[in-house]
């Protein structure tokens, strides 16, 4: 039965489609002029060409559209938007007037209709890449990143001669930090359209985006041979040459960067970092709020903001921006803001609500855990002025003196962390040490700063200690593949790790020691006052440094540096000597 009425539906429609074509065909015949003015740039004339066309065939949906397309061009998309709607009337499937409504909507901030207008277009005619395009422009906007970059993919399987496009899928795949998948597009933007300014700049991004450092060095100069009035080149050559530890020339690349882009947010951005990173800390924080205009931070309204005035008897509302670790490190400048009279409203994580509250009493914690969200936290009284939780150091450490010696500003709950002594002393005598071995996510170097099991083996082979799990995530099947072929345990209890922060803290107030690698555990560790062992990659994320082996922000923690970058063995091989002298009481 569904399959006659189906073919009825199609026999009814045929009629009405055939008259419609040949109606269109008449148009097209009369629009001569018309797009003749159009294609000459004459568009009001194109107006007047068409609206003449229209009097005398008003069922033209061709017509129709062809007159708004030149009434965008003239900047007049309310009229345009009336054309292509009466259009879409008579040819519901016209994709080109969905795809013009959709830019219109677009535009307009209109997102919602944007979209479907986007998508009837895709519909109509889905090997035309300019809508897919389009709709990726919406999916973007609304932070569908990911949908976005589907259809970029799918456009350019049907445009593939597009270099423009191919580039711009590039630059969205970088942003997303999917560098392994923008490296073969890079090479075969080079490949099918030669060495040119664009297609290396493309390649030099995408290189280091892998790690391939020298490579990337190799083909920025490349790109500034051909172009060296561009900044863009020069940032990601400092970048590169900064990993490979040469940070003068690194700084000499990005000021280069700014002599010829004054307000380059890369440039700008990427100096902060350096200079932080060699605990510069005033010069560094000058222009670390460059980090909010980078395009994927896309942060919310933080206005008023704070300019480091008096806040006493005021109320400021702090806004989470960053990850669990950046988090509880600048947490540390909430005292500061408490000991000024203010009143407190701050966003957290939500699994760090409770340790926060206790340990900050003054404050007032509200959790936000989408920090892709665009609306801001009420806190139920008004507000005076805002601040990014990271954008608080530049008011309160501008130097190594200014940074409190603490013996740790977060506050466990005692009765969790004698519960959790009891669990650890159930394993037997010896050593209770904490370990994680990955850290981070694929956009901060996860690669760069993780490990497994099996290269840690020089350590977790030393007699006398009780290894105790604090790596996060997907974790149980190494663990048991671990203990099944070296007959060592890593104990885990889950219920301690993957909820809330606050049994995390208890856990690791219990232990004697923490030994990890560059991740939030390590932040938590140190701003409960315990000490932890830190093996750091030769280059590390800014908050590490990129010499001695303290942090200013956690007096207990000790780092391990690499010698040379992506060198672990000697780094292992340390850790696995100061961990048998501490059991033999010589540290």
């Amino acid at each position: 039965m569904r399959m006659l009425k189906n073919l009825l539906a199609g026999l009814w429609r045929a009629p009405a489609a055939a008259a419609r074509e040949a109606r269109e065909q008449k148009a097209v015949s009369s629009l001569g002029p018309a797009m003749e003015a159009f294609n000459a740039g004459r568009y009001e004339d194109a107006v007047r060409a068409c609206e003449s066309v229209i009097a005398v065939q008003p069922d033209s949906a061709q017509a129709r559209h062809l007159c708004a397309r030149a009434l965008m061009v003239l900047k007049r998309p309310a009229e345009a938007e009336r054309l292509l709607k009466a259009a879409l009337e008579v040819d519901p499937d016209l994709a080109d007037a969905h795809g013009d409504l959709a830019t219109i909507r677009f535009e307009a901030g209109d997102h919602e209709a944007a979209e479907k207008h986007a998508r009837d277009a895709v519909a109509a005619q889905p090997a035309e890449a300019r809508f897919r395009e389009v709709l990726a422009d919406v999916l973007q906007a609304t932070r569908r990143h990911r949908d976005a970059l589907n259809e970029l993919f799918a456009a350019l399987e049907f445009a593939p001669e597009r270099q423009d496009l191919l580039l711009r899928l590039c630059t969205g795949l970088d942003r997303a930090g999917r560098h392994r998948e923008m490296l073969p597009l890079a090479q075969r933007a080079v490949a099918e359209n030669g060495e040119n300014f664009e297609t290396l700049c493309c390649l030099a991004l995408a290189q280091f985006g892998v790690d391939e450092l020298e490579a990337a060095v190799v083909t920025s100069r490349k790109a500034l041979q051909l172009r060296s009035d561009d900044s863009a080149p020069y940032v990601v050559l400092g970048n590169a040459l900064f990993e490979l530890g040469k940070p003068e020339e690194a700084l000499a690349a990005h000021r280069r960067a700014l002599k010829l882009e004054p307000n380059s947010v890369a440039a700008r951005y990427d100096i902060s970092l350096i200079n932080l990173m060699r605990w510069r800390f005033r010069e560094g924080w000058e222009n670390f709020d460059q980090r909010l205009n980078v395009p994927r931070f896309e942060g919310r309204p933080c206005e008023p903001r704070w300019n480091g005035t008096s806040l006493k008897g005021r109320t400021i509302l702090v806004m989470r921006e960053q990850g669990l670790g950046d988090e509880i490190m600048y947490a540390s400048c909430y005292p500061d803001l408490l000991r000024q009279e203010a009143h407190c409203h701050i966003e957290c994580d939500s699994r760090l609500e409770r340790l926060f509250a206790r340990s900050f009493p003054g404050a007032h914690f509200h959790p936000l855990q989408d920090l892709n969200t665009r609306e801001r936290t009420d806190p139920g009284v008004p507000v005076d002025v805002y601040s990014y939780a990271g954008s608080l150091p530049r008011y309160f450490r501008n130097g190594l003196q200014e940074f409190p010696v603490h013996s740790g500003y977060l506050k466990p709950d005692p009765q969790r962390v004698g519960h959790w002594r009891q669990r650890l002393a159930a394993l037997g005598p010896g050593l209770k040490v904490g370990l994680s071995w990955r850290g981070g996510v694929a956009a901060t170097r996860r690669g760069r700063r993780s490990l497994d099991l099996t290269q840690l083996l020089p350590v977790l082979s030393v007699p006398g200690v009780h290894w105790v799990n604090l790596q996060y995530g997907d974790r149980s099947a190494e663990i048991a593949e671990f203990a099944s072929t070296h007959k060592i345990a890593v104990t885990d209890w889950p219920e301690a790790i993957d909820g809330d922060y606050d049994e995390t803290a208890a856990l690791v107030s219990a232990l004697d020691l923490v030994i990890s690698v560059c991740t939030s555990v390590v932040h938590l560790t140190g701003a409960l006052g315990r000490p932890a062992w830190v093996m750091t990659p030769r280059i590390p994320e800014w908050r590490y440094g990129l010499e001695r082996d303290t942090m200013p922000w956690y007096p207990a923690v000790r780092l391990f540096r690499q010698p040379g970058r992506g060198e672990w063995p000697p780094v292992i091989a340390e850790i696995r000597d100061r961990l048998r002298d501490r059991l033999t009481g010589q540290n």
